[in-house]
């Protein structure tokens, strides 16, 4: 690679990096800057402040000792004054991930008090007005957050200790957490540490760190990519720390089929190789089926954009969605996604957080369950196969006569009753309703009030059906200003009736009209390989019809 070459990318990697920070310094129209003071405010009050540096002569020290069963532990934490502004460690190895420095996207959810939180290793010291002091401490979705409050006084160091202990133990139970979206270095083992360090604070036990490409380009090699991964990519690349784990893959990107989030690949994909065009050649589909080989899984990212994704799922050529993003359900949303399983296909969908271009690390992660070892091979083939349930706080547990997400409950034909077991928390932020979705509708929804909200909930339901068709569960709320917050939904259990496939006329038409649009846009550009896409894109339309054709 030239010189010239390198500070290309050089220069990319900075101005990208530049735009995650500016992110949370841009300014707000007045409906967003409502949105924000809710990631500010502290609940229950009108105080909103801000990062801040205590004047010395005013102020003491807090020693803060945050544990698990005697030992510290990493964690995310809030120190608010008693001027109601965020205070931070002066010495603290994690203090690039803080709030103020990275992620806080302005106008994305989840929308709900995160204040000015640093990260810190369970033990730090910092300078704080003297007063009342406030203590708020979160350790990802298994734990109950905890306040501390103390008193500071001048030029005194007060000593707090905080103890942790897990609310919620999904691994007991063989539900094992992950982000298969996360950007962050690797040409260290600093690097390394740190990032098993962060993974650690969140709580989320499997770590995809992805390379990308600018999506104007594309070569094979690290060098030319943003956010390098020097420690090698898929299996050689993983490194663990107690039950916390990370693997590097790419994200390969481009305007027009969207981007793609390839992990578990043994290496780069080559794609076209050194004259690779990704907005033209080859399509998505392709780069999928190369990296098949070389061991991996390709989930489309944001929702698919609503672009290739509709060609690809139709051929079976990739794996899935990433689908929660941001609190929200992006690019194909919810009704792109049940129109494909009204089809007929097992897409499953992931949640994901994007991480540093969103509020925060680990905001929508996805719970893959295993039966077998938790390595990332067991990990990411379970997330394929749609073992799992995705989520930006409630934890969501169901099962159907037994059948966990990702099974197919095989019954025989004529009207059979279904037997939807809901078991829910959410520790971080309320959920309001649950719903049991059959076939993309709502068949039955529970309304949740005052403890039910954040406490256990235990919910069987009964219902029939009369064909083969999915069931899956929905949990949520808005926040206070009915913005995106709660959201968790599971994978599908599928449910096959006389070993009759599923098969939608409707919704086989609806995908039909949306891989014609994108068909129509590829034929309405010039570029070299236009006839290649075309031919690709023509395959789509043809599987779809013949499924049409098996409805009659």
């Amino acid at each position: 690679m030239n010189s010239l070459s390198k500070l290309n990318t050089a220069v990319l990697t900075a101005l990208i990096l530049l735009a995650a920070a500016w992110w949370g310094r841009s300014a707000l129209s007045d409906s967003d800057t409502l949105g924000e003071v809710e990631i500010h405010q502290i609940p229950g009050t009108r105080k909103t402040g801000k990062p801040a540096k205590a004047v010395l002569q005013s102020s003491g020290s807090l020693k803060l000792s945050v544990t698990e069963a005697g030992r510290p532990v990493f964690c995310r934490v809030n120190v608010v004054g008693v001027d109601g502004n965020y205070y931070e460690p002066v010495d603290n190895p994690l203090a690039p991930w803080s709030l103020s420095r990275l992620g806080n996207r302005q106008g994305k959810g989840p929308f709900r008090y995160y204040g000015w939180f640093f990260y810190c290793d369970g033990q730090c010291e910092v300078v704080v007005p003297a007063g009342a002091t406030r203590i708020e401490v979160w350790k990802g979705f298994e734990y109950r957050p905890v306040v501390v409050k103390t008193e500071v006084a001048v030029g005194q160091p007060t000593a707090v200790d905080v103890p942790l202990k897990r609310t919620v133990d999904l691994a007991a139970e063989g539900w094992y957490s992950g982000d298969t979206h996360i950007h962050l270095d690797r040409r260290s083992e600093e690097e390394d540490q740190r990032a098993l360090d962060l993974l650690a604070a969140e709580d989320i036990r499997f770590g995809h760190i992805l390379c990308m490409n600018d999506t104007r380009t594309y070569r094979p090699v690290m060098d030319q990519q943003i956010w390098h991964q020097l420690n090698g990519i898929g299996k050689e690349s993983v490194r663990r720390r107690g039950a916390y784990q990370i693997s590097s893959g790419q994200e390969y990107r481009c305007g027009t089929f969207g981007h793609i989030c390839l992990i578990g690949g043994s290496r780069l994909v080559d794609a076209d190789g050194l004259k690779t065009d990704p907005n033209n050649w080859p399509p998505f589909g392709m780069v999928a089926d190369e990296l098949h080989g070389l061991g991996g899984f390709a989930f489309h990212a944001h929702g698919g954009y609503s672009k290739e994704i509709y060609i690809d799922f139709a051929q079976r050529a990739t794996n899935g969605v990433e689908l929660l993003q941001f609190a929200e359900y992006r690019g194909i949303s919810l009704e792109g996604w049940y129109h494909i399983l009204n089809a007929g296909y097992h897409f499953p969908a992931v949640g994901a957080s994007d991480y540093p271009y969103c509020r925060a690390l680990g905001d929508c992660r996805t719970y893959v369950h295993l039966s077998a070892a938790p390595t990332f091979e067991n990990w990411n083939a379970a997330a394929a196969a749609g073992r799992s349930f995705f989520t930006t706080g409630p934890l969501l547990q169901v099962t159907v006569n037994d059948k966990r997400p990702g099974d197919t409950l095989a019954l025989p034909d004529g009207e059979q009753e279904l037997s939807v077991r809901v078991r829910m928390q959410s520790l971080l932020s309320p959920v309001d309703e649950i719903q049991i979705i059959v076939g993309g509708e709502i068949i039955s929804r529970k309304q949740l009030e005052e403890a039910q909200r954040t406490d256990p909930v235990d919910w069987t339901d009964t219902l029939k059906v009369q064909d083969s068709t999915w069931v899956a569960v929905r949990a949520f709320s808005k926040s206070a200003s009915s913005r995106d917050d709660s959201e968790a939904h599971t994978n599908p259990v599928y449910v096959s009736l006389g070993q009759r496939p599923v098969r939608n006329e409707a919704s086989i038409l609806w995908l039909l009209d949306k891989v014609e649009e994108r068909i129509a846009f590829q034929r309405s550009r010039e570029f070299p390989q236009r006839e290649q896409v075309l031919n690709y894109f023509q395959a789509s339309d043809d599987a779809l019809r013949k499924l049409l054709k098996s409805t009659d």
